[in-house]
């Protein structure tokens, strides 16, 4: 079925005609900020499902506004600013804790380039049958990024969408012309935290377990670390597509993953956290809660929108 152009007129008439209340600064909303991105992406805890079900197409809950669901569209724009300042602090520590890692263990300089260097096949958190792909393309990726090879594809070539600018790095390039080689911890700052993920799955077993006890021991928890091998890889996997979403203006606030069973933003903060200081930690969960509270005494509608964030609710 077409979905034809419509003015901004035609667009608020359609929103009227669907039970929506639209005031005089509707048609400045949305060319400011999009009918897909408010309308189509917001409208679901809006929705009369009895009265849509009737009509075989959406019709809005007693008294529902546009103000409204550009009021979820700001809050989880706001809350995807949050969580994404720390997840860049995630991805900090992961560079540092990885290349340390294997640095220690891997004295020359581009070790790195070296398939002897990695897991066997047998051990590979992604499984054997990716094994092989994953090395090539791994392998390759560093090397473009350390002497300007182009990377050949591989199985992980298309499993992360992060993209970083093909121009060379002032760091690399710096070691690449005065010294001999690029070191792990310089070319790290040009990987993706999607490259990191798969550059993880990669180490050898007993790395990954040094990795577990570093992160732990970085983030300032204290006493033994819970994390294993596995557990960190599968927290990498949901904290890189969380990225993502952040990073591409996707939804947050009704956060859901399949792969983990997680189904609210607050189960979310207990993975970041695990990435965190506690004070870092605190801090995050401070700010959603502060920030979930104020949206709903400005806009008490969006209560039920919100159950799965507001971490004072149940």
């Amino acid at each position: 079925m077409d979905k034809p152009f419509k003015t901004l007129d035609e667009q608020v008439e359609l929103l009227r005609r669907r039970g929506m209340g639209c005031g005089s600064h509707a048609q400045l909303l949305l060319l400011r900020e999009g009918y897909y991105a408010v309308v189509n992406g917001y409208r679901l805890p809006f929705l009369d499902p009895v009265a849509s079900g009737r009509a075989d197409d959406d019709r809005f809950l007693p008294g529902t506004s546009l103000d409204d669901v550009h009021a979820l569209f700001c809050f989880d724009r706001e809350l995807r600013a949050a969580t994404f300042f720390r997840l860049m602090s995630i991805e900090g520590l992961m560079r540092s804790v990885l290349s340390y890692v294997f640095c220690n263990r891997h004295r020359q300089t581009e070790a790195y380039l070296r398939p002897q260097s990695y897991s066997r096949q047998r051990d590979y958190l992604r499984g054997e049958a990716s094994f092989e792909g994953d090395l090539e393309w791994m392998i390759n990726t560093l090397e473009h990024r350390a002497r300007g090879v182009e990377a050949q594809g591989g199985a992980g070539a298309t499993a992360s969408p992060e993209r970083r600018d093909a121009r060379p790095d002032a760091r690399v390039a710096h070691y690449r012309q005065n010294h001999d080689g690029v070191p792990l911890w310089v070319l790290f700052n040009e990987l993706t935290f999607g490259n990191l993920k798969y550059f993880y799955a990669l180490m050898r077993r007993e790395e990954q377990e040094e990795a577990t006890g570093r992160l732990w021991e970085a983030c300032e928890r204290g006493g033994t670390s819970p994390l294993t091998r596995k557990g960190v890889f599968h927290d990498l996997e949901e904290l890189v597509a969380v990225r993502n979403t952040c990073a591409h203006g996707e939804r947050l606030y009704d956060y859901a993953s399949e792969e983990t069973g997680h189904r609210s933003y607050r189960e979310l903060l207990g993975v970041t956290g695990r990435y965190l200081t506690p004070a870092e930690e605190a801090k995050l969960r401070s700010e959603v809660e502060a920030l979930a509270k104020r949206y709903l005494h400005e806009h008490p509608r969006l209560e039920r929108a919100l159950v799965g964030v507001a971490l004072g609710r149940a």
